[in-house]
């Protein structure tokens, strides 16, 4: 999972309903907008922060996130003397998706109580009741570490073990 840093002026309407404009930290690997839906969102200017809550929907390209809360903390960008809904946000530092949390691309799905992402070290944690799915494959645990730029994953069991299930791919030769 990636978060994309918005570059441009934001519009948040009373809906919740956003596109973020083209940057580095992404959603998707694929690039390209980023929409969010939310049932109501409130915007924290001095605190730097957007908080997206209820039925919080967020896709880019093929990925998609949802959770019950939402809350993205930027950097100074832009005009930063500049606040209010016209004012530039710079770039997305960190995302914490809290409830309910499900995080979807073409190859894998995962879900837990409470998602991190941290652009500066590219990764993405998820904790509690953790449960990834790729293909067939099932594992579950407490804490899955993602560490996109490198390509790791690692899952802990907290107070107990790793579960996987793993489905070899039948060989028809």
């Amino acid at each position: 999972m990636r978060i994309m840093a918005a570059t441009g002026a934001l519009a948040i309407s009373t809906l919740a309903t956003m596109t973020l404009g083209t940057a580095a930290a992404q959603v998707s690997g694929e690039g390209g907008p980023i929409r969010v839906n939310a049932d109501r969102s409130e915007v924290l200017d001095k605190e730097r922060k957007v908080i997206l809550i209820d039925n919080v929907d967020i896709t880019q390209g093929t990925a998609r996130l949802r959770a019950d809360v939402v809350t993205l903390e930027y950097g100074g960008g832009g005009n930063t003397s500049t606040t209010g809904l016209g004012s530039n946000f710079g770039d997305i530092r960190t995302m914490t998706a809290r409830g309910n949390v499900f995080y979807v691309t073409p190859d894998l799905k995962a879900n837990g109580d409470l998602g991190i992402y941290v652009a500066a070290t590219d990764t993405i944690t998820l904790t509690g009741n953790v449960v990834m799915i790729r293909g067939e494959d099932v594992a579950k645990g407490e804490r899955l570490v993602m560490e996109l730029e490198a390509g790791k994953t690692t899952l802990d069991g907290g107070d107990s073990q790793v579960n996987l299930v793993i489905t070899p791919s039948e060989n028809n030769n």
